[in-house]
């Protein structure tokens, strides 16, 4: 009978029987009695009741591997420091646990649904007027389908993993495809999840490099007669650091005696500036200068807010000098070591020096220290209370008065400690939070006698410094880090209670609660010295915050949009590896549904396959991702990383990113899979057995569209970086704002997808070019018919498309990646102009700089620095233009600059530096953008006179009038920057020579020239042993009096390579983004290749058959496929170089806004860098995987059996 309506109706055969899968082997419970209508893949006979029994196995291993997890997770106890099994694998197996559920509950619905639909169908579909037998609802009935159904798919289960097992191993090259596809979707998805995640954290980390302490804790109540909530026990309060360093979210603690408690809601409060630190007073020893030694400190009212302006001490208790806050404290010694430990600090006597002190003094590590005094704080008096304060203070006072606050009386006293040693010199960084104050002398709290340890805590001089576990800092987030560090104070200061509601007219209770905070009380000690405390939490790490709001967002926006390439990539890998999987099995299935098998069978079997083969790749994936993570963000250039240790990350993915990663590898792969597959099942038997099928033609106009748009974009970013081109200006073709700002950022995208699928046929044409080429070779003459009907398959021109989107990210990470590394070392001879920039507090010649410096090559005693080849300095004088009377700032280069400061081309616009010094030393002068527009953009060789003169004091002191001198210049073009100076600062100046400088200023005065700032050239920076060199001496610089600072080049790179790694994560999505890229190149070569090949046996054979010589076989593959790679080749890299090109305006932009965010204000113009060595190495590996593939699945093909082959088994 015919098939009407969806349902196969069965000729009867009088013989009632269950149906014997022939794939399996095993009964399918399927009757085959005459008549009866069976059910297709989503029909049910009405009344016949919904099957769980289908799921059951499924349920089975799932509740199995749910309650291994649960486990897993217990034992390991989620310790933070073995995160990759404690963390990382219970995560993935709570995540693919929890994709099969979704995916059984999912079937489930689909089938509850269909059961629903089976019981409404009648009313809903009549049958017109044709008599349906109903079958009698009965619970036996369904129990007993139900039964006979659970035994059946029990039995099968092993067979159908069994068949699945063997039918993956037949095929491995399918098997391959897959696993290569899943595996690096995994890879890359989880790798730039995790290296979102890991680079808030060591941006976080880097934000906080400058203080050592993240918290301080001190009591909640002021010190009184009651000493209610407090001890001035300093043992017993160092004791609760141990309750502290309990919880998981401290990592350390030791008590300081330093700055007073601070009581206040919130920072730059009267409350905050208040509480006072303890000062220096004074030192003395046997052997130091310490009477030359100043403790006034302006630097720090200068840096925050007006609470001390001396130098200030803390006392480190056991906690401080190892662990945690040891490591912190010891990265900024220059000099000396930080004490190992507590025992070590106390039999030294330690005490630490800041480098300015110790350089004032003239003190070296291993010194003593005779005797040191301090201040501390007795009392403090505030508004009314001040007449009484100079009554009742018997000591010293100082008052205080300042706008910020009502005005404060301290009564101080002296304490003094002696026989101390110098065991380290630090080197002063930046100001951080000023909480703590900034840059103290350390010493070892046990040069304190258990006297003055009880009168600093009776002054409120003690707390408890804390180290938070910066990994444990959620970094998702700023206002995810805002409240978990809010609710870790609220959780330490208080706690929440019911208390009963007051009638406040009768003070009686009303019968009602309500909750409220009250503090919390901590219990330290034992017995009868147990004290109950509460204490008052200051949360350092707040303060940075804010910023991280607004850069980190703008950091993520740039890093995701920049791995969208790459991300795309291994979703195009994943889909290719299982269309090319399943392709080869859809003459298979056609097979087994001829000699009987049934389609739940056949489904079960290929999903289940595709599903164990990806999760044994997303699990790979996911583990390598979550291993590698780590290093990838340790990029500090293209491929260039850092020393392990340098930052302190713990990337790992929340249960939420790592189902989304399971989904889009594992998920995409099933639904994928079955719905390939259904689509298998769907097609005639024939047409399936003779392997053709209607292919849908891709829409190759919209290729050319979006390829157009592509083209749109990069011409668009041409014309603007060059200045404007033809008709059209600098602002490009697209005049207006927006739509330019949309093409530029959408246009390399859409020239990357555009330009591989436009491409993508003429490498599949590759034989044809090369038949056309070469056809007069006798190398190919007996092959030319084969070639000319080559390349014409689809699998040939998705493999083409495959070569080009992964050549092309190959090249655009590689140029970006090198053009990024260039960027960094311009943008450190922009800034730090030479090897080595120093700048005085006053004027030195070049003899008294040249003496100092050397001077201090000498103490550090490198023999990679042994002497000055080379130093100049950039004057500054203001000259007049004679005609107009106009202004103008001017630098002044002396001869020889060029051997000293580190010149770019960038720095004269369109000219050769070593031509315009020249002309600077004859007499030309240039001009910058502000100060050419006020000369009214002069031509070339314009002269121009210019006057100095400047004011001295006469014998009588009276400011008189010196000159005018005059000098006339020529113009010699236009300058951007000076190496060492901004570019803001030159902008509206002029430049000159110092025979000009001597014209204008020599005949006025016979003073040698002295400036501030001096410049020297001292070694091959690029040399790791001179950069070593330089660190040192430029740090040694930075301790001596009288120098404001010491910039040499190797620190100031450094820092900007942190800058563009560690910060913006740029060079390690570039690193990956290239690894990956060639990975997949060279893996999809090889195994892609080899699958299409292999499907290409049978014609292969044929080719044989009809009298082709393996020869001639080997050589019509050979040709073949190496003319569409090469061609491919050539046009992946070609697309990949436009596509950087399209990419730089990108860049830019947001190299542009990083500068900005750092203060840079000499911006680097991204010329891009064109490594032909990597690209040349990725396309050999490639040409070699092709090579091995040819020649493994073509040997292996020439070897099968012809009858064999050609039967199609």
């Amino acid at each position: 009978m015919g098939n009407r309506g969806g349902v196969k109706m069965v000729e009867p055969d009088n013989d009632s029987r269950d149906r014997i899968d022939p794939v399996t082997g095993v009964k399918t419970g399927e009757d085959s009695t005459p008549m009866v209508e069976q059910a297709g893949p989503s029909q049910r006979a009405v009344g016949e009741g919904f099957d769980f029994s289908g799921y059951t196995v499924p349920l089975a291993i799932i509740i199995a591997i749910g309650i291994s997890v649960a486990l897993l997770s217990s034992l390991t106890g989620i310790a933070p420091n073995n995160s990759l099994f404690t963390k990382v694998l219970p995560t993935m197996l709570q995540a693919w646990v929890a994709l099969a559920i979704f995916i059984v509950v999912s079937l489930s619905m689909k089938r509850f649904g269909s059961f629903l639909y089976s019981l409404i169908r009648p009313i809903i579909e009549p049958g017109k007027g044709q008599k349906r037998e109903k079958a009698e609802f009965t619970m036996e009935g369904v129990l007993g389908r139900w039964s006979q159904s659970f035994r059946t798919r029990w039995l099968a289960a092993p067979n159908n993993i069994s068949m699945a097992v063997k039918s993956a191993w037949r095929g491995r090259e399918r098997g391959l495809a897959i696993f290569a596809g899943v595996f690096l979707s995994s890879l890359v998805i989880t790798t730039v999840l995790a290296y979102a995640v890991g680079l808030n954290q060591a941006f976080f980390a880097f934000s906080l490099e400058g203080d050592e302490f993240d918290a301080k804790v001190d009591f909640q109540s002021d010190p009184d007669g009651e000493w209610k909530g407090r001890t001035n026990d300093s043992a017993l309060w160092e004791s609760f650091c141990d309750d502290l360093v309990e919880m998981e979210e401290f990592s350390d603690c030791g008590l300081v005696f330093g700055r007073q408690g601070v009581r206040v809601s919130g920072f730059f409060d009267s409350g905050f500036i208040t509480p006072q630190p303890l000062n220096v007073e004074s030192a003395s020893g046997p052997s130091s200068d310490w009477d030359n030694v100043s403790w006034e400190f302006n630097e720090a009212l200068e840096n925050g807010p007006p609470i001390n302006g001396d130098r200030i001490i803390r006392f480190y208790g056991d906690g401080v000098w190892d662990g945690e806050l040891g490591e912190r404290h010891a990265k900024s010694v220059i000099f000396g070591s930080w004490p190992s430990s507590a025992a070590d600090a106390e039999a030294n006597r330690s005490v630490i020096l800041p480098s300015k002190i110790a350089s004032a003094a003239g003190a070296e590590v291993n010194e003593t220290i005779d005797s040191l005094t301090f201040t501390y704080v007795l009392e403090t008096y505030e508004g009314e209370d001040i007449p009484q304060g100079y009554t009742d203070c018997q000591t010293q006072t100082v008052f205080v008065s300042n706008d910020d606050g009502p005005p404060v009386l301290y009564c101080k006293d002296n304490m003094t400690v002696n026989n101390l040693m110098v065991s380290a010199i630090y080197e002063e960084g930046d100001y951080g939070n000023p909480t703590l104050l900034f840059h103290p002398v350390m010493v070892s709290d046990s040069v304190l006698s258990e006297e003055q340890k009880t009168i600093l805590m009776q002054s409120d001089h003690g707390y408890l410094g804390i180290a938070v576990d910066r990994t444990a800092i959620p970094t998702s987030s700023t206002s995810a880090a805002t409240s978990w560090l809010r609710e870790l104070e609220q959780g330490l200061e208080s706690v929440r209670t019911d208390v009963d509601v007051i009638d406040p007219a009768t003070g009686e209770a009303t019968g009602e609660t309500e909750t409220v905070s009250i503090p919390r009380e901590f219990t330290v000690g034992q017995g009868a010295n147990a004290v109950i405390i509460s204490v008052e939490y200051n949360d350092i790490i707040s303060g940075t915050i804010t910023f991280l709001n607004i850069f980190l967002g703008i950091i993520q926006v740039f890093d995701y949009i920049l791995v969208i390439p790459i991300v795309a990539l291994s979703f195009v890998v994943l889909i290719y590896g299982l269309v090319l999987s399943l392709e080869q099995r859809r003459r298979e299935v056609a097979i087994h549904r001829v000699i009987g098998g049934t389609e739940a069978t056949l489904s079960r079997m290929m999903v289940l396959e595709i599903y164990a083969i990806g999760s044994i790749a997303w699990l790979l994936g996911f583990a390598l991702a979550s291993s590698a993570v780590e290093i990838v963000l340790r990029a500090v250039g293209f491929l260039r990383f850092t020393d392990e240790g340098d930052i302190n990350v713990d990337p790992v993915l929340s249960f939420g990113s790592t189902f989304i990663v399971t989904a889009l590898t594992i998920g995409v792969a099933y639904y994928y899979g079955k719905s390939r597959t259904n689509d298998f099942l769907s097609i005639e038997i024939d047409e399936g057995v003779r392997r053709v099928r209607k292919e849908r033609q891709p829409n190759y106009l919209l290729h050319w569209v979006v390829f157009g748009l592509g083209l749109l974009s990069y011409i668009e970013s041409w014309i603007q970086s060059n200045g404007g081109f033809w008709i059209w200006g600098g602002s490009g073709i697209v005049g207006n704002f927006i739509l330019n700002a949309v093409l530029l950022l959408l246009g390399p995208f859409f020239l990357w997808i555009g330009g591989a699928l436009v491409l993508s046929r003429i490498g599949a044409a590759g034989p044809q070019i090369l038949n056309r080429l070469m056809g007069w070779s006798p190398a190919i003459s007996d092959i030319r018919r084969g070639l000319s009907g080559s390349g014409s398959s689809q699998s040939v021109s998705r493999l083409s498309l495959i070569m080009l989107l992964t050549l092309s990210i190959v090249t655009l990470a590689a140029v970006q990646g090198h053009t990024g590394t260039q960027v960094d070392e311009k943008t450190t001879d922009a800034q730090n102009g030479a090897d080595l920039k120093v700048q005085f507090d006053s004027s030195f010649t070049e003899q008294e700089a040249r003496a100092l410096v050397m001077q201090s090559i000498e103490a550090v005693n490198d023999g990679d620095i042994t002497g000055i080849d080379s130093m100049t300095s950039v004057g500054s004088i203001l000259v007049t233009d004679k005609d107009t009377g106009s202004f103008y700032p001017t630098w002044v280069l002396f001869d020889g600059h060029e051997d000293t400061l580190l010149w770019d081309d960038q720095a004269i616009s369109g000219e050769d530096v070593g031509k315009i010094a020249e002309e600077w030393s004859l007499g030309a002068f240039t001009a910058g953008g502000g100060a050419r527009d006020a000369l009214e953009s002069p031509s070339t060789g314009s002269p121009l006179t210019i006057q100095y003169s400047y004011y001295a004091l006469n014998d009588f002191g009276i400011p008189e009038l010196v000159g005018p001198s005059e000098a006339t210049v020529n113009y010699a073009g236009q300058h951007d920057w000076i190496p060492g100076l901004s570019a803001t600062e030159v902008d509206n100046a002029i430049i000159i020579g110092e025979r000009t400088y001597n014209e204008l200023v020599g005949s006025l005065s016979s003073e040698p020239y002295r400036s501030s700032t001096w410049m020297f050239e001292l070694c091959d920076q690029s040399k790791g042993d001179c950069s070593d060199a330089m660190e040192i001496l430029g740090a040694n610089l930075r301790s001596i009096e009288g120098v404001v600072s010491a910039q040499d080049w190797s620190t100031s790179h450094e820092s900007n390579e942190r800058n563009g790694g560690l910060v913006f994560g740029t060079p390690g999505l570039l690193s990956m983004m290239f690894v990956v890229a060639s990975l997949a190149s060279v893996s999809s070569a090889f195994v892609f290749l080899s699958l299409v090949l292999s499907q290409r046996k049978r014609e292969l054979a044929i080719l044989q058959a009809i009298g082709a010589s393996p020869n001639q076989v080997v050589r019509l593959v050979l040709f073949e496929i190496m003319s569409i790679l090469l061609v491919s080749m050539v046009l992946g890299v070609t697309l990949g170089l436009a596509v950087s090109e399209s990419f730089n305006g990108f860049f830019s932009v947001f190299g542009f806004i990083f500068q900005l965010f750092l203060g840079q204000s000499a911006p680097i113009d991204r010329d891009l860098v064109w490594p032909w060595f990597e690209l040349v190495i990725v396309n050999g590996l490639v040409l070699a995987a092709v090579v091995a593939s040819l020649l493994f699945t073509t040997r292996r093909a020439l070897e099968s059996d012809l009858a064999t082959v050609l039967k199609g088994e």
